[in-house]
């Protein structure tokens, strides 16, 4: 039988909880996946400078990873959001692993991991997203061949503010891509 295994990777202020990585947990659980989320502690302090914050997110993620046996899974699969796709690039190296990615909203450190040689079945990134230089992402994943979906007029966290039904239809889009 075909053991398959996703893992979750949360951003700084976007949990596992939330609703892009637990529909694309639930997508993958009912297509029969294992499934795992890391999780960021609360001890984990958001006013650390960046790189603290960023090695301390990968000790934490390295822990919660390091004793899975990946090796009795025939596909794994990363979905990250934020830091979360910077954190599954640095685990993928690592653990010396073979994984497929999806990363939503990548942050600039994420782009030296976009790399056709990667497994990545997309990128998905709002037009607005101020976290990352949209034609220097744009060209990446045009020269990596690697399919990038751009969700209009939204920013880093893929929604619209206030706007109930826009979410709702941004978030079927986006799972229609898992």
């Amino acid at each position: 039988m075909n053991k398959k295994l996703v893992v979750l990777f949360p951003g700084g202020k976007y949990s596992t909880d939330c609703p892009l990585l637990y529909y694309a947990g639930f997508k993958y659980e009912v297509l029969g996946y294992d499934k795992k989320c890391v999780n960021i502690s609360k001890n984990i302090s958001q006013n650390l400078e960046y790189e603290d914050f960023k090695s301390a997110v990968k000790i934490e993620t390295y822990e919660q990873l390091k004793d899975v046996s990946f090796s009795d899974y025939d596909e794994i699969l990363f979905i990250s959001k934020s830091i979360g796709g910077v954190v599954a690039g640095w685990i993928q190296d690592k653990l010396q692993l073979s994984v497929k990615h999806i990363f939503l909203t990548p942050i600039p450190e994420t782009l030296s991991y976009l790399k056709r040689d990667r497994g990545i079945k997309c990128v998905i990134c709002g037009t607005n997203d101020k976290k990352v230089d949209l034609n220097h992402l744009q060209d990446i994943c045009s020269k990596e061949e690697i399919l990038l979906h751009l969700i209009e007029g939204v920013g880093h966290r893929l929604e619209v503010f206030g706007d109930m039904n826009k979410n709702i239809d941004i978030l079927k889009e986006i799972v229609s891509l898992y």
